[in-house]
């Protein structure tokens, strides 16, 4: 309703737009991210931040060092995100429209496909994006996998 026609937003003509579906997508995204990286941060000692203080560290290298010890936790809220915004299909076609060569995705052509009747083209795009988020997911256990094994001092 916000970027319809004649809702508030009506006058920038997003509706349909590869940015309308954009916003959708981090509006969707936006509170699984939050919540994931809030819990990982509640979870760190308050006294780490005092600690690199202390050791001399300044404010943005302080950060660095707290964020370096949630690493994990951070990519895996990315990831979340990311498996939420991959596997939405309802606000693309809603805000995109499915419209071939500009708003379309994958999401949106599975629909569109099984719709049709041409279940085995949904099917080999469903696989694409499975090979999608599967990859994504090895990547970021390789990269766990491998910080893991390198002395503190070196990762």
């Amino acid at each position: 309703l916000l970027l319809s026609r004649h809702g508030p937003l009506g006058e920038w003509r997003l509706l349909f737009t590869q940015e309308a579906m954009i916003l959708g997508q981090v509006a969707l995204s936006l509170p699984i991210l939050v919540a994931m990286i809030h819990t990982a941060l509640q979870e760190l000692d308050p006294r780490a931040w005092e600690t690199t203080r202390t050791l001399g560290a300044g404010s943005l290298r302080a950060t660095l060092v707290l964020l370096r010890e949630v690493r994990f936790a951070l990519f895996a809220a990315i990831i979340a995100a990311f498996g939420r915004i991959i596997a939405e299909v309802g606000s693309a076609m809603m805000l995109g429209g499915n419209i071939l060569g500009y708003t379309r995705n994958i999401t949106t052509a599975i629909a569109l496909e099984t719709s049709k009747g041409a279940y085995a083209q949904g099917i080999a795009l469903g696989l694409v994006l499975l090979l999608l988020a599967f990859s994504l997911n090895a990547a970021l256990h390789w990269l766990q996998g491998r910080s893991r094994l390198q002395p503190e001092y070196l990762a």
